[in-house]
């Protein structure tokens, strides 16, 4: 199955940024490059080519993104790439700058306490507007880590909650996870894996389809969007549900380069801005959309989608109490964060906010306009991002 989405109607914001564009004079048109370290086929690349139409058609042509599928600059790349200007704009995965920029990713591990509260299937979308919202509103020391790496931070997305997809393997109780060789992307879920003495693998989420085959992993802790997009489909015999069930929301959809943003107009940057809340919506909610049909389509292919038991259950959620006491600690003693639990409080109510403010979401659209209404169009293009 190709996975294609297009841009929908404009709606009234985004004419009136079209409107701006339209009403700004003669100024010449300006193509940008955009980075994506994952194949054409993928979420991430589709949701790009969605983004590019997006600013084609609200800056009437006049700011233009030429989108790069695994090229130009690759995801191990990024966060130098966009730095040094190899790409104007970039798709990175934080925890490839564990040090860089480490109060964003000790935001992202705090997606575990997620799992302590009540599913409402919108996880991804609430975190994501959260970790925006606070970064650019509550955390000066996040976005001085931007600016010290040349970026100008666009905001985050997020995916919908990991599952265990797996091949040759079957997980529904804690004995069955011991020394299974999980794809774990960030250092939360490292410490679950071996919380439970699985073996935790850091690698590419690009990388998992071949690892998996190869017979490197027995798991990966992915999105059920990736049995498609990563084509794990496949490969994967079994897929558990709520292990790990929490969300990845450490990767920014479109920093951009500092140098580029301060020579762009007050207008280009408006724009970018409207676009930033478009793609961080696509992407979003395109994970949100696409669960529920995967584990269908794995269903009617023969593959066992399996429910943990209670106990195990139980267990993750004990292991998650525990851990979200010790991370602090952890990025205090690692990488210098000195207000670690200030941090978790006040992110954690920014998060509250966010479950109330997606309830009622139903497209890419509607989350878009929220990420606008609620962020984005309350930056200053004068002022934010330049020195």
């Amino acid at each position: 199955m190709k996975m294609i989405w297009k841009t929908r109607r404009m709606g009234g914001l985004a004419a009136a940024c079209a409107g701006l564009a339209l009403a700004a004079g003669p100024a010449a048109a300006e193509e940008l490059n955009y980075s994506v370290g994952f194949g054409p086929n993928s979420l991430f690349a589709q949701s790009a080519d969605a983004y590019a139409e997006y600013m084609n058609e609200i800056s009437g042509g006049e700011l233009t993104i030429r989108v790069f599928p695994l090229s130009l600059v690759s995801l191990a790349e990024m966060g130098p790439g966009i730095r040094d200007g190899l790409t104007d704009l970039g798709f990175m995965a934080g925890p490839y700058y564990p040090a860089e920029f480490a109060h964003s990713n000790y935001l992202a591990e705090n997606s575990l306490r997620q799992l302590l509260s009540e599913p409402t299937g919108r996880e991804g979308a609430a975190y994501a507007g959260a970790m925006t919202d606070y970064i650019m509103n509550g955390c000066p020391e996040c976005l001085d880590e931007y600016e010290a790496q040349n970026h100008v931070y666009m905001g985050h997305m997020s995916t919908s909650p990991y599952l265990s997809l797996c091949k040759d393997v079957t997980i529904d109780s804690l004995e069955d996870v011991q020394g299974v060789r999980f794809r774990s992307g960030s250092s939360s879920y490292q410490r679950m894996a071996e919380n439970f003495g699985g073996v935790a693998v850091q690698l590419a989420a690009s990388e998992a389809y071949e690892a998996m085959n190869q017979g490197i992993l027995d798991c990966a802790w992915l999105a059920a969007s990736d049995l498609t997009s990563l084509r794990l489909i496949e490969i994967v015999d079994s897929v558990t549900v709520q292990f790990p069930g929490t969300v990845y929301g450490g990767s920014q959809a479109s920093n951009v380069n500092r140098d580029l943003w301060a020579g762009l107009s007050l207008e280009q940057r408006e724009l970018l801005l409207r676009g930033a809340a478009y793609i961080n919506a696509h992407m979003t909610w395109s994970y949100y959309e696409l669960q529920a049909e995967n584990l269908n389509m794995a269903r009617e292919q023969g593959v066992d989608v399996i429910e943990p038991d209670a106990e195990m259950m139980a267990a993750v959620q004990d292991y998650v109490r525990d851990d979200v006491e010790l991370v602090g600690q952890i990025y205090a003693d690692n990488y210098g964060i000195t207000r670690a639990d200030e941090i978790a409080n006040e992110f954690v109510e920014v998060l509250d906010r966010w479950n109330g403010l997606v309830d009622g979401v139903g497209s890419i659209d509607d989350l878009a306009e929220i990420y606008w209404t609620e962020i984005f169009s309350k930056v200053d293009p004068e002022t934010y991002g330049v020195n």
